[in-house]
This record gives structure tokens, C-alpha cells and sequence, in this order.
């Protein structure tokens, strides 16, 4: 089945706020088969990918079960498979660096 981006973000607050890791859903997310919907326009696929950064770096490091959760989504968005890990890293960076939503997107639309 399909989640839409902000009902997926509403199952992570909610399991945080019930003691359950942001891990442990990546797990229970992937082995029921269910995936976000897939954003159309740029902006809405970059704010889905810094709020999906957000959520991995909540706990502040980002698992390698994270990166390949996170790289699989970039891939599913439509981006190229060759430069998907360095929009991971990009993503990773970028919210380490406290950088916005707005800076990301002024700089794609640059």
C-alpha cells in the first residue's frame, strides 16, 4: 500500500512519542510493504526528502539501514540512480548545517 508523506510523518511521531525508535518503524514500514506516495513537483519531493533527513537525523546519526531507506526514496522520486548518493549526502549535510527547506529550494531554483 501507499502512505502519503505526512501520514508517514504522523506514524513516526506518533511511535516516538510511544517509545518506539524511528529504526524500529523503518523496519515495520518496510516489512509491511509500504511506501510513501510519490511526490510531482520539485518542491514537494525536497520537502518530503528534508523532512525524511530530519526524522533520520533525530536521533543525530543516521544508520547505514537509514542511507539505504533514504537512497531507495531519491531513487523512487525520480532522480538518477548514479546521483542519488550525493543527495543523500546533500540532505545529510544540509540539516546538520541547520540550512531550511527555503535554502535547499532557493538553491535548486538558484
Amino acid at each position: 500500500g501507499y502512505l502519503d508523506f505526512k501520514e508517514l510523518q504522523t506514524l513516526y511521531d506518533i511511535g516516538v512519542e510511544h517509545g518506539i525508535t524511528p529504526e524500529q518503524i523503518n523496519q515495520l514500514v518496510l516489512t509491511a510493504n509500504i511506501a510513501p506516495k510519490v511526490p510531482e513537483a520539485i518542491e514537494e519531493k525536497v520537502e518530503c526528502l528534508y523532512d525524511l533527513t530530519r526524522m533520520a537525523w533525530a536521533d543525530g546519526k543516521i544508520a547505514q539501514e537509514e542511507r539505504d531507506i533514504f537512497k531507495k526514496c531519491v531513487i523512487r522520486y525520480g532522480f538518477l540512480p548514479e546521483n542519488a548518493e550525493g543527495i543523500v549526502d546533500y540532505f545529510i549535510e544540509s540539516v546538520k548545517g541547520n540550512k531550511s527547506k527555503t535554502d535547499i529550494l532557493n538553491k535548486i531554483n538558484g
